[in-house]
């Protein structure tokens, strides 16, 4: 559910501005403006995301694509199967190093073992996802499998989510049913929407730092779409403590919910760690 920004091809956003030609500084103090090419009108680009690919258009090396260390670790006393799945259904782009094992669409990771890989920062949504017998072969199937989400943007250097710190990763879990909506969670928690996509517990952080936590027995102590019960309070005004949101249960789209989404990142140099926890 993740809500960070991701921009599309600058030349594809740049030419839906219709007779609009994109007019790039001479000085790293000005800003990129717009000409009207009907009018010869100089225009100042308001939109905040749009202005954000027109920097990048005007700065190419910007949007330089890098790689961003991903360390998932396996504490469960069993191998676990970890899949990497891009918004366009394929496999993501990762490299799979020390510690995993690649195995059909993923990598094995062997009881007790950490697992050291690199994802290319290209600014696509992802998913990771796991299973306890073979990598799933589309994370992007996950609610209807019931297998836990855990969602990134891999953000490039200069990319505006990154808030100037490099490469970066956003990340959020989400365990929201298939069909479920904000006002069908307000109504009676997503009753009869598919069941929770939850098969495993899982931690989110950065650098040793941990910022999420989802965790079993899936009971009916959030509803009856067997939500996990240890997984934060879907209910609460916050986000990130034990006691607050931790994941998405639903999507939280609408106010007030939308203030407290779960979802946060690592800014570049840190490493994005998922540790699966044994338990339930």
């Amino acid at each position: 559910m993740i809500i960070a920004a991701m921009l599309a091809s600058p030349s594809i956003v740049l030419a839906a501005q219709n007779n609009l030609t994109l007019i790039c500084p001479s000085d790293a103090t000005s800003e990129p403006q717009f000409k009207d090419a009907n009018t010869d009108a100089i225009l100042p680009i308001t939109d905040p995301q749009l202005k954000a690919v027109a920097v990048e258009s005007c700065n190419p090396a910007l949007s330089v694509v890098k790689s961003a260390p991903v360390k998932i670790v396996n504490l469960r006393s069993a191998p676990i199967f970890v899949s990497f799945t891009t918004s366009d259904f394929k496999s993501g782009p990762i490299t799979w190093g020390a510690g995993c094992t690649t195995s059909g669409t993923g990598a094995r990771i062997a009881a007790g073992a950490t697992c050291l890989a690199t994802v290319s920062s290209n600014g696509m949504s992802s998913r990771f996802c796991a299973a306890l017998n073979q990598p799933p072969a589309n994370c992007y199937n996950a609610q209807a499998n019931h297998q836990t989400m855990i969602e990134t943007i891999f953000l490039p250097v200069g990319a505006p989510g990154c808030f100037k710190t490099g490469n970066c990763v956003w990340f959020d879990i989400s365990v929201i049913p298939s069909n479920c909506t904000d006002a069908l969670w307000k109504r009676n928690q997503c009753a009869r929407t598919g069941g929770a996509s939850y098969n495993l517990p899982v931690t989110l952080g950065c650098s040793g730092v941990t910022y999420y936590a989802c965790q079993g027995p899936a009971n009916n102590t959030y509803g009856p779409e067997n939500y996990p019960s240890h997984c934060g309070n879907p209910f609460a005004a916050c986000e990130s403590t034990p006691s607050c949101q931790n994941a998405y249960f639903y999507p939280m789209f609408d106010p007030p919910a939308n203030k407290y989404q779960p979802n946060n990142y690592c800014k570049g140099g840190q490493v994005f760690t998922i540790t699966f926890p044994s338990g339930q």
